[in-house]
């Protein structure tokens, strides 16, 4: 049992936001005819008679004052005594004894059966108290603390006026059945989905109490919700967190275009770093970041993979921000933003930074409560129609010091972000851009930015054209023209065009490798295993080739074909099954490793290295291109009863992080990490694994 659900159970008596009767004609209120909202032109409907009703007393405390009372009942509350605390907006409203809270669920998460409480089973003959089975509800336009438990017998009641809600149940405990509820990560309510990540906003109710807008950690902008101070009281850090960025407004930020941009050279870590120490070659990169950006020279940072470039980067906005310079844009691979949000937090918490994906009512919650401060004077700006002006206006009251996005939302978005005047574009994997027809290119070239950092650890594959292309795209006019610079270096074997390309290229390429910087790290053994295809293989192999034999004899044409049947072959050599799987089911978990081992000779051999692998305490990462090969081994992993994670191109940005940080986390059991190369190859942080495993070569 979570302790979490374990917490929430002490809620089990409150019942969610009770709003103005019902409009929806599905819906009537318990006790009336449907027909009870007094409408004007409709016959007003009797109040139902509660005998237990006391005059002028509060159904819930008994106290009297300032009560509402009920429409179609005689009962009356006060505002504070409903959870939460009720907002009537009209003089027509309906009780919680008359209109079922379970009208307003949004979902339900999970279902205990529990013994009756003491004073449940009172009044029942014997000792024997009676078990009752109850669910946990989510609610809607209700944050999950406001979760509560609601008893079978209650729920059946509700669904007898709403048929709507039985459908819902069935639905429920179909899932239900198919969860496993002995898995230790398994929680309905993860701890995360309670945890106060930003306030974006406040407002007093109609009862006085300030609420906050909150967004909750791991969860996106559109599940935001307004919360009472003291729903939250234990998340001051995050109150504060609000109050201060509003404060900033009120201090002078304005700089001049001749605002200094004098170069400030570290000699150590910066004071305004929290995250720990730089090691020297971060120190010179840090240095040559901010060297480019003092005299405006754009720049690749190309360090080799594991330098920790984002550090680095990170360092580099915090020294700019220091000197009141911003906003600064960030553009990621989707599935790195998580982390480069959490190197923000650790290395530079001071910073504003937003994360500006999701749906498009998420960028829309962005957009209203993390762009911009409000207006100080919305009347006066109207009167003042001028466009470039208000553009000024907007840009004078940009709330955040960077926004990081992906490359989908640059496509998507454009209209928006490109109207923003940044100080420094930093483009994580910035080879991206090295292709000039790529509409990522084509976007991002026309925003406007004083300054520009690419980052990649390929900067150059072999390709003059390429690295033309992300320099074009740093510097258009000194590198113009793509066909003059093809026609200058097209003999780059002579020793003076290498040395020219190289005096061209120094002053905006930084780029170091591992065995030059950290000598002190173990060398990386690389083996390479050929390995024999089994009896059932070499068969599949032979019929592959028979049966496309007019394909490989034929001279000329059939480039597609013959493509097809490579591939073929490579999916034969990682798996006997990727060819031809079997049509039963396994007998037992034993027959079924059987199987997957006799059908592959790379399994095989797998199998013989994961035993040793698993004794003496490795943590392995497997990857592959295949879906159907992660799907194959992940069968392996669990007739194996090896604990593991995966991440292919169907596990979302958020779930893709939460898997990363399972695996990562101190206390993991996590034996392995099923990766396709794809999704798994672009700036995932899995440094607790010691092997890496490439299925496919």
């Amino acid at each position: 049992m979570s302790s979490l659900v374990e917490r929430l159970r002490v809620r089990s008596d409150k019942r969610p936001r009770y709003t103005l009767d019902e409009s929806d004609d599905d819906f009537p209120p318990r006790g009336g005819n449907g027909k009870g909202k007094d409408r004007d032109g409709d016959p007003p409907v009797k109040q139902i008679e509660r005998e237990d009703a006391k005059e002028d007393a509060c159904r819930k405390c008994g106290l009297s004052d300032n009560l509402v009372s009920c429409t179609t009942c005689t009962y009356a509350f006060h505002r504070k005594c409903l959870v939460p605390c009720l907002n009537i907006t009209s003089d027509k409203w309906s009780c919680p004894e008359c209109v079922s809270p379970l009208t307003e669920m949004e979902k339900i998460l999970d279902c205990e059966t529990k013994v009756a409480s003491e004073e449940t089973s009172s009044s029942e003959s014997g000792s024997n108290k009676k078990p009752v089975k109850q669910y946990l509800i989510k609610w809607k336009g209700l944050s999950h603390i406001h979760c509560t438990w609601v008893s079978e017998d209650e729920y059946f009641e509700a669904a007898k006026i709403h048929p709507r809600l039985k459908t819902r149940l069935n639905n429920f405990n179909r899932q239900f059945e198919s969860t496993d509820k002995s898995d230790d990560d398994y929680v309905p309510i993860r701890p995360e989905w309670t945890t106060v990540d930003r306030v974006l906003a406040s407002r007093k109710n109609s009862s006085g109490e300030r609420e906050y807008y909150v967004k909750w950690k791991e969860l996106s902008y559109d599940e935001c919700t307004w919360e009472s101070e003291s729903d939250i009281s234990v998340f001051q850090p995050q109150i504060e967190r609000y109050n201060e960025i509003l404060s900033r407004r009120k201090k002078s930020t304005d700089k001049s275009k001749n605002a200094d941009r004098a170069m400030r050279h570290a000699e150590g870590t910066p004071e305004f770093l929290t995250g720990g120490t730089l090691h020297p070659y971060q120190l010179e990169g840090l240095n040559f970041l901010r060297y480019s950006w003092s005299i405006n020279k754009r720049v690749i940072l190309g360090d080799e993979m594991g330098l920790g470039k984002t550090i680095q980067s990170i360092a580099f906005l915090a020294s700019v921000s220091e000197d009141k310079f911003g906003p600064h844009l960030v553009v990621a691979p989707l599935s790195t933003l998580r982390n480069w949000e959490r190197e923000f937090a650790t290395w530079a918490p001071q910073m504003n930074v937003i994360m500006y994906f999701g749906s498009g009512s998420s960028r829309d919650i962005i957009k209203k409560y993390e762009f911009y401060y409000s207006k100080d004077n919305p009347k006066k700006l109207k009167k003042n129609k001028s466009s470039s002006s208000n553009d000024e206006k907007k840009q004078s009251r940009i709330k955040f010091d960077v926004l990081l996005t992906s490359y989908e939302m640059i496509n998507m978005d454009s209209a928006v972000l490109k109207t923003i005047e940044w100080e420094c574009m930093i483009v994580d994997e910035g080879h991206r851009l090295k292709n000039k027809d790529s509409k990522l290119f084509g976007l991002l070239k026309d925003y406007h930015t004083q300054h520009r950092v690419l980052l990649t650890g390929t900067p150059v594959q072999n390709n003059l054209d390429e690295l033309f292309m992300l320099m074009h795209f740093l510097e258009g006019e000194t590198f113009g023209s793509i066909s003059d610079l093809q026609e200058e270096f097209k003999d780059i074997n002579q020793d003076k065009q290498v040395e020219k390309l190289h005096g061209m290229l120094k002053p905006h390429l930084l780029r170091r490798f591992k065995k030059d910087v950290m000598k002190e790290l173990p060398p990386k053994k690389e083996l390479i295993l050929r390995v024999e295809l089994t009896s059932k293989q070499k068969e599949y192999y032979k019929a592959i080739l028979t049966k496309n034999y007019a394909v490989l004899s034929r001279r000329g044409g059939g480039h597609v074909s013959l493509i097809n049947v490579v591939m073929e072959l490579r999916k034969l050599c990682c798996h006997g099954f990727m060819t031809d799987e079997p049509d039963t089911e396994p007998a037992s978990p034993e027959e079924g490793l059987r199987r997957l081992l006799d059908s592959s000779g790379k399994m095989q051999l797998l199998d013989k290295m994961m035993v040793k692998l698993k004794e003496q305490g490795h943590r392995v990462l497997i990857y592959s291109q295949f879906q159907h090969m992660l799907d194959l081994l992940e069968d392996y992993l669990s007739y194996r009863k090896w604990s593991y994670e995966r991440i292919d191109g169907k596990i979302g940005g958020a779930e893709r992080q939460i898997r990363i940080d399972r695996f990562n986390a101190k206390t993991s059991t996590r034996f392995c990490f099923l990766l396709s190369t794809r999704a798994g190859g672009l700036g995932i942080n899995l440094a607790t694994a010691d092997t890496v495993i490439i299925y496919d070569r």
